[in-house]
């Protein structure tokens, strides 16, 4: 996958449109979001608590948009359309009603599940009969049952999935059989659309018990990187992880909603956030021509020592340096004491087809920087912790006549 691709993968969820919060700071917004390397927002369609002023500025600063309607669908596509004339370019994709599960419903005197299919229709059908929103995806709704149904076709270029990992676990590996993103992924398949992910994440207030548990920061952070990166093996086209931005006080530690952020409400940024920056800027970093004049497009490596809680994801950047991710997802909270759980990591031997002229070993958990750095060699013994390692490969150039 190009490394550019991967980046592209990376999305957000803001709430723009509170204006009483770490929101109304636009600006923060808009340098957040800059400084993580990201540029793909998840946000509701323009209305009178944020202007279409605000949705520009944020588009003249690379923003793209994918607008999720309110309930009036014919409203929401229209203001999707202002925006996109306003700033063309900005908006990428429409998504359809969030969560009908959890509100009342009604359009076109249809209620519940029926009402919520309904809607979806018809705003696919106006969308693809609007001018200024050529081009533009149509995300599905989220919180229908999708067993009961044989097809989206006339309603969705995408599928919707919301993913929470629950109990502090990891994403697509646990010991104990659960696997939060694999199964949401699977039970959409049958409808033969790519997929989208617009909702996953943490909330970082430390908790015990059960079910519905926050993690410290370092644990959230490792939740988060694992979960871009299970997506995009997995296929997902994009993951608006929730939420960029701890939205109003909670100085009694009480109210999980305002912990998911990766900023905290004075903005300053938690691990998640550093993480992510150091991810992104190591994977841009010095990409700017080819490393030698045969660079190639494939790396032929294997790996001996991995277990079944590891996972791989081959990017390569633009000069031609292939990067090599590994993560093993092995527990990383104590649901029972509600603290952080630490295993060590696994040993794996990485052979990389040929020689490399320098293989740099970074951890964006640490640093932007490469942790250690390899000349002339073949295979490599690495270290897999419980969250991403990026395995930078340079390929020695072939001999010259």
């Amino acid at each position: 996958m190009p490394a550019d691709a991967f980046v592209d993968t990376l999305a957000v969820n803001t709430h723009i449109n509170y204006l009483d919060g770490a929101y109304a700071n636009l600006h923060n917004v808009a340098d957040d979001l800059a400084w993580l390397g990201i540029r793909h927002v998840r946000e509701f369609t323009p209305g009178n608590a944020a202007p279409l002023s605000s949705y520009v500025f944020l588009a003249q600063r690379g923003i793209k948009f994918n607008l999720v309607m309110h309930q009036d669908v014919e409203a929401s596509v229209k203001e999707a359309a202002r925006l996109n004339a306003a700033a063309p370019g900005s908006v990428v994709a429409l998504e359809g009603y969030n969560e009908i599960d959890h509100w009342p419903v009604t359009y076109g005197g249809l209620t519940g599940m029926a009402g919520g299919l309904a809607s979806q229709r018809a705003a696919f059908t106006q969308v693809r009969a609007t001018p200024a929103l050529a081009g533009v995806a149509v995300y599905d709704l989220t919180g229908y049952d999708p067993k009961s149904l044989a097809t989206r076709a006339d309603s969705a270029d995408y599928v919707n999935l919301h993913v929470y990992p629950q109990n502090g676990e990891q994403p697509t590996w646990n010991a104990e059989g659960n696997r939060w993103m694999a199964p949401a992924i699977a039970t959409f398949r049958k409808f033969g659309l790519p997929a989208v992910i617009t909702e996953f994440g943490y909330f970082s207030l430390p908790q015990a018990g059960w079910y519905m548990l926050g993690v410290d920061e370092a644990t959230q952070a490792k939740g988060v990187l694992n979960g871009y990166m299970d997506a995009a093996a997995a296929g997902v086209k994009r993951t608006y992880v929730y939420e960029l931005l701890d939205e109003k006080p909670d100085p009694q530690g009480k109210n999980n909603e305002l912990h998911y952020g990766m900023f905290r409400i004075d903005n300053s940024p938690k691990r998640v956030a550093q993480s992510i920056r150091n991810l992104t800027a190591m994977l841009g970093a010095n990409a700017a021509r080819p490393v030698n004049r045969e660079t190639k497009d494939t790396l032929a490596y294997s790996i001996s020592g991995m277990p079944p809680s590891a996972n791989r994801l081959l990017l390569q950047k633009k000069d031609g340096r292939f990067v090599l991710v590994l993560w093993n997802e092995t527990p990383i909270w104590n649901r029972e004491k509600g603290t952080p759980l630490e295993s060590p990591p696994a040993q794996v031997q990485v052979d990389f087809g040929a020689t490399a002229s320098r293989v740099d070993i970074y951890d964006p958990m640490l640093s932007a920087a490469p942790l250690s750095n390899h000349r002339d060699v073949r295979s490599l013994s690495v270290a897999v912790p419980d969250h991403p390692v990026l395995i930078e490969v340079t390929l020695a150039a072939a001999p010259r006549a």
